[in-house]
């Protein structure tokens, strides 16, 4: 019996003599196969997360902007402020929560701060990889990640101090413990993957309201993959499990309840975004892409732009073609994860409703489309077809990331602060022109130079203001009783006047401009008193 075992593990495992006389153990095909994909475990997603940092990391110190600026004032407050404030807002506190965290623990500088988004970015992507793989195996992972990791919308907000890349992670870490709650059904060693999956949804939605798009999309997912409804009314365990893992998501987000609804009616009565148009879904098209404007994109990229999506139908269809049945269903499924979405999103963004159609608010369909062209890429058969493919993914994303790199400031603050302080005397007054300047400027004010909102330009209506209603840091009553004692002061601002330069304040008509500072249009004035 011993022998007979010794035989067939000599027969599993060959041995061969070396000329020294020991024993080498072949490894065998699997074996190889095994260590390879181990190997391609760990290179592949810290090559993608490489990629995306250096892409990341050059705009990190550019000026902030209003949005960002905002994210900066709240985390100056303790924690029952930033729920206080978020509560009359349109977002949840978490996001701004785990700012204020990182914010101690790394200092309160744009690089410091905007690098908690890279830092999501980037354990989004090695979920990614491990999510794809789950799927259909580390080829296809493999360039599904590296593609993921070029995203131009990925790089561009990784370099914001806002909640998007958050969201991303939350999104792919979700949907990789829901694959595997899936696996296991109803058995009792999936409750720990159900639970996670719950947790991250409530998680989401404590960061963004726009996750629940996703949750939407992955509930349809679960009673298809669960055998439909009326299995699942048949089944006990199966209506159980689903029960559970959505009364435990909706306990979770019980304490935001009541705020949430607050912030859906102030929405509702009035916002900035643009209504859903051809205009809006062509831009929707160009960000998807490039991160861009539609009328921006020209000349090659628009050929290499509709070049890729006609090489993204070609080769989505051969790979169905030749996939088996199991793939093509999954497939099937990561379109459906990325499309409904965007179809939840237009539907709820059309009258009577007001819009909320932004692209940045999905931004994790957005990367799971540039995952799929990975893994169409990795799936393809036909070498020739891959190869152009994967070329214009290359050229696309390349396109798209110097875009990024390359944009036009949202505004110029910080070279216009930077400016000021050289010239202005200490203690001199720094007057905002409304409530976007203050927010932006206020980042980089220091004691020496404080910066000032007078009352009546406070004249933005969402509740992105209430920081400033409430705590009225530097905001004064009016401009006479400000400027009453002072011989000078200086007048921020930071908006384009449509190309005419700044626009001069009431209260300063009556005084002499003794230096302007101009930057496209952009500008800090001094007035001194005659």
């Amino acid at each position: 019996m011993i022998q007979a075992k010794m035989k067939r593990v000599v027969k599993k495992r060959p041995i061969k003599i070396s000329a020294n006389g020991s024993a080498e153990v072949k490894m065998s095909g699997l074996g190889k196969i095994k260590n390879s994909e181990r190997l391609a475990s760990i290179i592949v997603p810290i090559i993608a997360g490489l990629i995306l940092l250096v892409c990341a990391i050059m705009n990190l110190n550019s000026s902030i902007w209003f949005d960002e600026a905002y994210s900066a004032y709240l985390v100056r407050g303790d924690f029952k402020q930033i729920w206080e404030m978020t509560a009359v807002d349109v977002h949840p506190p978490l996001f701004y929560f785990l700012l204020k965290i990182w914010s101690i623990m790394f200092g309160t500088s744009a690089v410091a701060m905007r690098f908690m988004s890279v830092f999501f970015g980037l354990i989004a992507i090695v979920f990614i990889f491990h999510l794809v793989k789950k799927w259909f195996g580390v080829k296809a992972a493999s360039v599904a990640t590296l593609t993921a990791a070029v995203s131009p919308m990925l790089v561009r907000y990784s370099q914001e101090m806002r909640m998007y890349t958050l969201v991303l992670l939350i999104v792919v870490m979700a949907t990789y413990y829901l694959t595997l709650a899936l696996e296991k059904g109803t058995e009792r060693s999936g409750r720990k993957y159900w639970a996670a999956y719950a947790i991250l949804m409530t998680i989401g939605m404590w960061t963004h309201y726009f996750s629940a798009f996703m949750w939407i999309a992955q509930l349809v997912l679960i009673v298809k993959k669960m055998g439909g409804v009326k299995t699942i009314i048949k089944e006990t365990a199966k209506r159980r499990t689903i029960l559970l893992v959505y009364s435990l998501a909706a306990i979770l987000y019980l304490p935001w309840l009541p705020s949430f609804y607050s912030q859906v009616k102030t929405v509702q009565a009035g916002f900035w975004i643009p209504p859903v148009s051809f205009e809006t879904m062509g831009d929707f098209t160009a960000s998807l892409l490039f991160f861009n404007k539609a009328q921006e994109v020209t000349g090659w990229g628009l050929m290499f732009g509709l070049l890729l999506l006609v090489g993204f139908g070609m080769g989505l269809n051969q790979t169905f073609k030749t996939v088996k049945a199991e793939e093509r269903q999954k497939l099937k499924d990561v379109i459906w994860l990325i499309v409904a979405p965007f179809l939840v999103m237009t539907v709820l963004s059309l009258p009577p409703l007001t819009s909320s159609f932004v692209d940045r608010y999905i931004l994790y369909s957005i990367v799971l489309f540039w995952a799929l062209l990975g893994i169409i890429v990795g799936l393809l058969k036909n070498k020739r077809l891959k190869i152009i493919l994967a070329s214009l993914v290359i050229i696309v994303a390349g396109l798209g990331v110097s875009f990024v790199e390359n944009r036009k400031p949202r505004g110029h603050i910080k070279e216009i602060m930077a400016e000021t302080f050289a010239v202005a005397k200490e203690g001199e007054p720094i007057i905002a022109d409304g409530v976007w300047t203050y927010y932006d400027g206020i980042f980089y004010s220091s004691e020496k130079h404080p910066i000032y909102l007078f009352e009546n330009e406070v004249d933005y209506k969402y509740g992105s203001l209430e920081p400033i209603r409430k705590y009225r840091v530097n905001v004064v009553g009016s401009g006479e009783e400000f400027l009453k004692d002072k011989a000078s002061v200086w007048f921020v601002t930071d908006r384009n006047e449509g190309g005419n330069g700044y626009r001069v304040p009431e209260w300063a008509k009556e005084m002499r401009i003794e230096t302007e500072i101009l930057l496209d249009h952009n500008a800090a004035v001094h007035f001194v008193k005659d």
